[in-house]
């Protein structure tokens, strides 16, 4: 009788105990929904703006006069500007609130009258007219303007800038922008002394 081999026994495999699944954290949670209203409000801006097609707003200073110019020895000066700022928004969409509007006149760097304005909407496809009067009264100038504006003023005629400085707004529907500041530069705004109600049309640039 054969002798039999013992049989031998697979020897058992050791298993590692089983990892718990990593769950999301918090903080990934909220870089998702951030990530996601970004990306909401992008899209938005996008659809608005390609439904809108917004265009320029266009500004100019016409009726332009001055009247009781005076300029002494000691570079003081008096004056009354008077003008009007027509605005127009070509929009068809889109309209605009003006607030906080401030107005000035210039001659070269130096401020010669400064007023405010109370603030208002102009409306789709509109035109406003802005009529303004803005008074010098004894302004003390710089040697170099005294003598630009005797050198002007001996030709019958004086240059100046109106700058304007507002907060707007812009309203599409029901969706409304934030506010940002609008500067309005009306550069060579050129009046007769000798005629004041003649001037020439002086166009703008805006920086909104």
């Amino acid at each position: 009788m054969c002798d039999q081999k013992p049989k031998l026994e697979p020897m058992p495999l050791k298993t590692s105990p089983a990892q718990p699944l990593r769950r999301p954290s918090l903080v990934c949670y909220v870089f998702l929904v951030i990530l996601t209203l970004i990306f909401i409000a992008a899209v938005g801006f996008l659809i608005t703006w390609l439904v809108t097609k917004p265009k320029k707003l266009h500004y100019t200073v016409e009726n332009a006069s001055v009247r009781n110019f005076n300029l002494t020895n000691d570079n003081h000066m008096s004056a009354t500007f008077k003008f009007t700022i027509q605005s127009h928004n070509p929009n068809h969409r889109i309209s605009v609130y003006y607030s906080s509007v401030e107005i000035f006149v210039k001659f070269k760097d130096q401020t010669l009258a400064f007023d405010t304005m109370e603030p208002f909407h102009q409306p789709r496809m509109n035109v406003k007219q802005i009529d303004e009067t803005l008074i010098a009264e004894n302004v003390a100038i710089s040697k170099s303007n005294g003598k630009d504006l005797r050198s002007q003023t001996s030709l019958g005629k004086i240059e100046f800038e109106v700058f304007v400085k507002a907060r707007v707004r812009f309203k599409v529907g029901i969706w409304n922008s934030s506010h940002r500041t609008a500067k309005i530069e009306c550069s060579h705004v050129t009046v007769s002394l000798s005629q004041p109600n003649k001037s020439q049309n002086s166009s703008c640039d805006a920086d909104i």
